[in-house]
């Protein structure tokens, strides 16, 4: 899918922001976390000193006595240290305890944080322990110190312990309201961040559509009207000096478009004229050569006729020693009758002057005719005409003289380039809407060069330049078989050295079955 610049512009904005807000919230969060533990901390290490130094205090007077009722009672730094663990359960937000290993006290027994809080400041590892609890959603904070036997306790222990840490203060802190306070501040910080990335995201947006987006619409579509061809179009970018520049660059640009396609079409209205000019004159010429060829061999054709019935005559009375050679006089007239024949034809295709008697007749039938008109041919040079027909009647509306002529044209071409003892294919079916005919030799073949020109007047391959003929044959078979609403070309398998291969395509006699089987 492709989106806007401006969609993918202002989704990597929201992508870079939404990281960047996301790991600066978790980093600010962590920072909150630290700071309240620290604070928690400290509380708890002021209460653990205050008792500390209490108990010192207390130590060094021997015992303090307090007034219940009528008599005084001697309070060592312990059962002062248990009054004020009850006195705090009850009236303080923190609980305090005196928790040494293996007591017979059930007051002093330590739970599992104190236990390996002891542990670990005996082993010298901590010397001090502390832990945040999560217990049902409730949140405290739990601080383990050392209860270390000082010199003022001797005052009420008869004998010194042989460890220095007996066991741990434990100190136990309510962190709900802390984590209370730092939920709501996270919060607020979340609303604010939001709230200014949103602001940030708008004021963004409109700089970008104002500076960005909207000089390169106008310039979009700008470009579209001169790809529609109209160059008077021009941009006024006056969002910053270097779109300025670049508006600038773009009208000279199109006013240098506009300028060269002035002048280019300029020189195109002089061509086309000079073309007409010269297209005129092409056909006066082609016309003077049509009117020529036309002329030429009509005038031809005359003396042509007058001659031949001279030969004919004298053939008949002329003695035998001469009977040769009028044979050979004979042969050469009917060969230039032929080749003014084939010129007269040339200049009534290019004419449009081709008369067609057309009828319906069935192409099969004048097929063999004409194969049996290249027998004689075929026969001298040994070589066999394989052909094939439908069974059914192949029938078009042709001039059956002019279609045989084609036919005719192109075996005999077939065969003179054929190798002696060879044979020639001819194939008649049907190819949709028309008849086709292909007449395949297995010659020299026709070089690629020379496709598109074969069919051309008075062109010659290579391998026939020393025949007698004008290369006017396959131009007139061209035009008889167009003029039949036809075509004709050569097949794709004829190849160079290969032999080649003659079709040619004309319309079925309308009405006709289109399932007619093929030969």
């Amino acid at each position: 899918m492709f989106l806007r610049l401006g969609h993918k512009i202002l989704f990597w904005i929201i992508v870079i922001f939404g990281i960047f807000g996301s790991v600066f919230l978790f980093w600010q969060g962590n920072q909150y976390r630290q700071a309240g533990i620290s604070q928690l901390l400290q509380q708890a290490r002021g209460i653990y000193h205050y008792v500390v130094l209490s108990r010192q205090l207390i130590s060094s007077w021997h015992g303090i006595y307090i007034k219940k009722g009528d008599r005084y009672i001697r309070m060592t730094p312990a059962a002062f240290t248990g009054e004020l663990a009850a006195f705090a359960g009850r009236k303080a937000p923190f609980f305090l305890k005196i928790a040494v290993l293996n007591s017979t006290n059930p007051e002093h027994v330590p739970d599992e944080f104190e236990r390996q809080a002891i542990l670990d400041m005996k082993s010298r590892k901590k010397k001090e322990v502390w832990q945040l609890v999560n217990d049902k959603d409730i949140y405290r904070f739990r601080y383990a110190g050392p209860l270390v036997f000082e010199n003022e306790c001797q005052s009420c222990h008869s004998e010194k312990p042989k460890v220095s840490i007996l066991g741990c203060i434990s100190i136990g802190l309510n962190a709900n309201n802390f984590f209370r306070v730092l939920e709501r501040n996270l919060l607020h910080y979340v609303i604010y961040m939001i709230t200014g990335i949103l602001i940030i995201l708008t004021l963004l947006w409109f700089m970008l559509r104002s500076y960005v987006l909207r000089p390169l619409k106008e310039l979009s579509q700008a470009a579209d009207e001169v790809r529609e061809g109209n160059f008077n179009v021009r941009v006024n970018l006056s969002q910053s000096l270097e779109w300025q520049s670049v508006g600038e660059n773009f009208n000279n640009m199109v006013k240098t478009l506009a300028q060269k396609q002035s002048a280019l079409q300029e020189e195109a209205d002089s061509a086309i004229e000079q073309l007409k000019l010269a297209y005129e004159e092409l056909k006066k010429t082609e016309k003077y050569k049509s009117d020529f060829f036309t002329n030429i061999t009509h005038d031809l054709k005359t003396p042509i006729t007058a001659i031949k019935g001279a030969i004919t005559i004298l053939v008949r009375k002329s003695p035998e020693e001469f009977v040769p050679y009028l044979d050979i006089l004979q042969r050469n007239v009917e060969k230039l009758s032929s080749m003014v024949q084939d010129l007269l034809d040339c200049s009534r295709i290019e004419s449009g002057e081709l008369a067609l008697h057309r009828e319906e007749s069935d192409l099969a039938e004048v097929m063999e005719d004409a194969i049996l008109m290249a027998m004689p041919l075929a026969w001298k040079k040994k070589i066999k005409l394989d052909y094939q027909v439908p069974e059914e009647p192949c029938l078009a509306q042709m001039d059956k003289k002019r279609m045989e002529q084609v036919m005719i044209n192109l075996l005999t071409n077939a065969i003179k380039f054929s190798p002696e003892g060879d044979k020639v294919e001819i194939r008649l079916f049907r190819e949709g809407k028309f008849w086709k005919v292909t007449i395949e030799d297995n010659g020299p073949g026709i070089p690629v060069k020379d496709r598109e020109k074969i069919f051309n007047k008075f062109f010659q391959r290579t391998e026939a330049k020393t025949d007698a003929g004008m290369g006017l044959g396959l131009a007139i078979a061209k035009g008889i078989i167009e003029a039949h609403g036809g075509r004709i070309g050569v097949c794709e398998r004829s190849k160079n050295g290969r032999g080649s291969c003659f079709y040619f395509l004309i319309p079925c006699l309308k009405g006709e079955k289109k399932d007619q089987g093929h030969g």
